[in-house]
């Protein structure tokens, strides 16, 4: 009888210590996010930096994901954004040159419908070079939603940020990734 009631309180007490929240959760949506793609490319002369994260939240850091570019790429053709599974398009730009301002080719995190998109995501674009050589370039990155669900990324590390791109189209990790807000 006692090591009945005893496995009872046993059992309880792993039930209870299995139940509690992990502080370390990262949701589904955000499980491969960051430092599982990678965030440059290379093509000769050519370098593309295309960031793994960005935060849609609409306050003037990180709000469009877009690849940077260094001088040699001259275009960017069909530059398209898949939810995860690759089954549903959430943007398409078909043309866009890196003299274009961000806000006319960087995709805002919304999906057609004008809902929000939250979680990992495909690219896929083909840069051209200045001597008409053509690169695609794909991978994945994520949308990040601000709150408490996002506090994971204040240290997860391997996640770029659009603010993140240096100049020469290269991730330039000395430069911060600006979120003060977001977490």
């Amino acid at each position: 009888m006692k090591s009945s009631i005893l496995l009872l309180l046993l059992f309880g007490a792993i039930d209870t210590l299995t139940n509690q929240p992990d502080t370390g959760f990262l949701s589904d949506e955000y499980e491969s996010c960051c430092g599982t793609q990678p965030v440059e490319f290379s093509y000769e002369q050519k370098r593309i930096y295309v960031p793994n994260v960005f935060t849609p939240n609409k306050d003037g850091v990180n709000d469009y994901f877009y690849p940077v570019v260094n001088d040699v790429v001259t275009d960017v053709w069909g530059f398209a954004v898949y939810s995860a599974e690759g089954d549903t398009m959430l943007y398409q730009k078909p043309y866009f040159n890196s003299k274009m301002p961000v806000q006319e080719y960087g995709w805002d995190g919304l999906r057609p419908d004008g809902s929000r998109y939250k979680g990992a995501f495909r690219y896929k674009m083909r840069v051209d070079d200045v001597r008409a050589k053509k690169d695609i370039v794909e991978g994945r990155a994520c949308a990040i939603i601000c709150g408490s669900e996002a506090e994971i990324f204040r240290t997860k590390s391997g996640c770029y940020f659009p603010a993140q791109g240096g100049k020469e189209g290269i991730l330039d990790k000395s430069v911060p990734n600006g979120e003060t807000d977001c977490f």
